[in-house]
């Protein structure tokens, strides 16, 4: 048993290491002094997992019972301890390639997200042909588990007799089962709980870097059971609403008829802000160039934000952040125990002011969630892979390929448009994706680039040309908004991105052919994706109150002030004006002013006393926090409640 235990702690180590070095990019501040204390840490969290996983055959390898020693019951024996560990390294293995998509290890709502996926080994051939050296990697760990698995030698309690061999055997079965219960929590302290992944901040500075410190089957094991968001106490009831209220109650303003424009939502696959030209033409002596030359010329003639920020880290946390005013908290809206809640869209909102609404995705329709996620929003209709006729269009893994999915796109928006009612449509793309495929007949044209992302975006960015010149002259081109934001980041390239922050931007900005948006913008203003539904709303003269975490961006009297707030696996950024709060367990942990410390080098919490405004950030941090939970606990997200 000793023996397989170190077997096992040995590959995870090794593991461990790959996963850093793979991943280097995202740890741009870790040395190799920090990586000793780290690995050193991540013992406790190996022995954890490997207590947990291998509970049931320390307990059958240890029963004191004479025929545990026959050959056929240690074969069955065996054959429970690989398949399990075997399952365990190659979780760690999948972290090492995924680890760049999610910004976190895999926890167990992994089983939610992909559980309705009809693709999976499809799309896990394409992963073991894009990333062959993880895997190749993983096959080494797995063939030296099962090779150097050590088998209990055969006769050795046949020297005792009956009675000396039970007491003893007894007494080896109880100490074993004491240690593996103690190896799982982590220690037998009566006070202490069984260790959490955020245990793992103790051997590191940053969040993020607690990646290092877990393995995946730890992370999965210990979500397994999640209870639901802890409370807080910040204020009174009283007192809440008065700080922050998610509540837009707009109907006091100035009134007037409600503008019927048309409105089409673009939500691009992992369109980082690093990766355009527009936001980075100071970069590199003023030689970036980016690789989104069409949507470069879409925000030269639109109202941009230099600073816009997604809610999330998943494609999962972008509709109900853009489309229902929720940010992500901790994990996914539609994978938590509140994803059963209310909500009040912006498609359940316009349809009832008599607009045809409909979501867009190229993928099965099962992918994500994103069907019912598009019910609770109210959307009239949904648009898979299912209702699409050309499956030769399929990118193989992921969904149908960008330019044939937005030219049929663009035929349902001519096709809605004719029908004679405003529309509301949403399309998410796809091919920014990994693998990163490009049709065949276009990839000798997207060549360009540092890395495959950089080619799928080019990609993805040509596609949406190619939906602009089918509907360019449309009648309905003139009455029609167009909102763009990303889902989330991509894969980060530039040293400078590399942060907390800089896998947060995206590029979110607003573009009307027909000249209707405000004459003046404030492109300084912070904006976020939870700021489009009221933005869209505050630009058709919605009257009506709503319920939304964000703020209409252009409104002049906003009574939300000009924030932002996102959370990275438990570590809250509120963004105010030029200056970021970090807030993590309850308590301040990060001051920085974002805007001159774009790579966020230089925590500024030493000099808090420096920062009048700091009180005010806090506290409207943890009214928003505590709006969030309560609301999620009451299912109260709408306005009106339903009750």
């Amino acid at each position: 048993m000793a023996v397989n235990f170190v077997l096992l702690l040995v590959i995870y180590m090794l593991t461990r290491w790959a996963f850093f070095w793979m991943n280097a990019g995202m740890f741009p501040e870790v040395n190799a002094a920090d990586l000793v204390r780290m690995s050193l840490g991540g013992v406790r969290f190996d022995v954890s997992a490997l207590c947990y996983l291998n509970m049931l055959f320390i307990v059958m390898q240890f029963l004191p019972a004479r025929w545990r020693e026959r050959a056929a019951y240690q074969r069955w024996v065996k054959a429970l301890f690989l398949v399990v560990n075997i399952a365990g390294v190659a979780a760690n293995v999948a972290d090492i390639v995924y680890f760049e998509f999610g910004g976190r290890r895999t926890t167990a709502l992994i089983f939610a997200e992909y559980g309705g996926e009809g693709n999976l080994l499809t799309i896990l051939f394409g992963s073991i042909r894009l990333y062959w050296q993880a895997w190749l990697f993983g096959a080494a760990m797995i063939a030296a588990l099962v090779m150097l698995y050590c088998s209990p030698v055969r006769g050795c309690s046949r020297i005792l007799s009956p009675r000396a061999y039970y007491v003893l055997h007894t007494a080896l079965f109880v100490v074993a089962v004491t240690l593996a219960v103690g190896g799982a929590r982590g220690g037998y302290g009566l006070k202490m709980h069984p260790m959490r992944q955020q245990d793992a901040n103790a051997y590191c500075r940053r969040p993020v870097e607690a990646a290092i410190v877990l393995n995946t089957p730890f992370t999965i094991i210990t979500t397994a059971h999640q209870t639901g968001y802890r409370d807080y106490h910040f204020f009174d009831a009283a007192q809440l609403d008065s700080v922050f209220s998610p509540i837009h109650n707009v109907a006091a303003a100035d009134s007037g008829d409600m503008r019927r424009m048309n409105v089409v939502v673009f939500q691009l696959e992992s369109f980082s802000m690093e990766y355009t030209g527009f936001f980075n033409s100071g970069r590199d002596g003023g030689t970036y160039a980016g690789y989104t030359p069409f949507l470069d010329s879409l925000l030269a003639v639109s109202h941009s934000f230099r600073w816009g920020f997604a809610n999330g880290m998943r494609s999962v946390d972008c509709m109900p952040a853009t489309f229902a005013g929720i940010p992500r908290y901790l994990e996914p809206y539609s994978y938590y125990f509140y994803s059963n809640n209310t909500l009040q869209g912006l498609a359940e909102m316009l349809g009832a002011e008599g607009y045809a609404t409909a979501f867009f995705h190229g993928a099965p329709n099962t992918t994500l969630s994103f069907h019912p996620l598009a019910n609770a929003m109210g959307f009239d209709r949904y648009y898979g892979m299912d209702e699409y006729a050309h499956p030769e269009d399929f990118d193989g893994t992921w969904a149908i390929f960008d330019e044939p999915y937005l030219q049929y796109f663009a035929g349902k928006c001519c096709e809605a448009a004719s029908a004679g009612k405003p529309f509301l449509h949403a399309v998410f793309t796809a091919s920014s994706h990994e693998p990163f495929t490009i049709p065949e007949q276009h990839r000798a044209r997207f060549t360009r680039g540092d890395i495959p992302m950089h080619r799928s975006i080019s990609y993805a960015d040509y596609a949406l040309r190619r939906y602009f010149d089918v509907v360019s002259g449309e009648p309905w081109l003139a009455n029609t908004l167009f909102v763009f934001t990303a889902d989330h980041c991509g894969v980060n390239y530039r040293d400078d991105y590399n942060n907390e922050m800089g896998r947060m931007l995206i590029p979110i900005f607003f573009y009307t052919p027909g000249g209707q948006l405000p004459a003046v913008c404030d492109s300084t203003r912070l904006i976020q994706q939870t700021d489009i539904t009221p933005t869209v709303l505050g630009l058709l003269n919605y009257r009506k109150p709503y319920f939304s975490f964000g703020k209409d961006v252009f409104a002049p009297d906003s009574t939300f002030v000009n924030y932002v707030f996102n959370d990275r696996n438990g570590t809250s950024m509120y963004y105010l004006d030029d200056l970021m709060i970090e807030y993590a367990d309850g308590r301040l942990i990060g001051i920085y002013e974002y805007q001159k410390d774009f790579s966020l080098r230089h925590n500024l919490i030493s000099e808090r006393d420096r920062f009048p405004r700091l009180p005010f950030m806090q506290r409207q941090m943890e009214a928003t926090l505590q709006q969030y939970v309560e609301r999620m606990k009451r299912d109260d997200l709408r306005y009106p409640p339903q009750r």
